[in-house]
């Protein structure tokens, strides 16, 4: 695979993840079984129990239940968008300077 069409699916991909977070239900990830390792040996909570269903919330912009599920979602959040977004743009410049050397016909 050529490296502009591994750099258009990652695009793809930085762009599809929040839109399908957007279209699911903000109660998607509510329901099931814990897979946190603490909560299935231990039956403990970690601080990063919740976050997952709280980062959900947060999109949705659901803060009560966020803050219910876990309060640290609140700082990771926007880390973790800041950083979503800093790997898209480091992508599209990246396509930006591939696309610039290809030889055009």
């Amino acid at each position: 695979m050529s490296r502009v069409v591994i750099l258009v699916l990652r695009l793809l991909f930085w762009v599809g993840v929040p839109v399908l977070l957007l279209i699911l239900p903000k109660t998607y990830f509510d329901t099931g079984t814990s897979l946190c390792p603490s909560m299935l040996f231990l039956g403990e909570e970690c601080p990063g129990c919740g976050m997952t269903r709280a980062c959900m919330h947060l999109i949705h912009f659901g803060f009560d239940d966020a803050f219910d599920y876990n309060a640290l979602s609140f700082i990771v959040f926007p880390i973790f968008a800041f950083m979503w977004a800093k790997w898209f743009l480091t992508d599209v410049k990246l396509l930006l300077a591939e696309r610039k050397k290809e030889p055009e016909f």
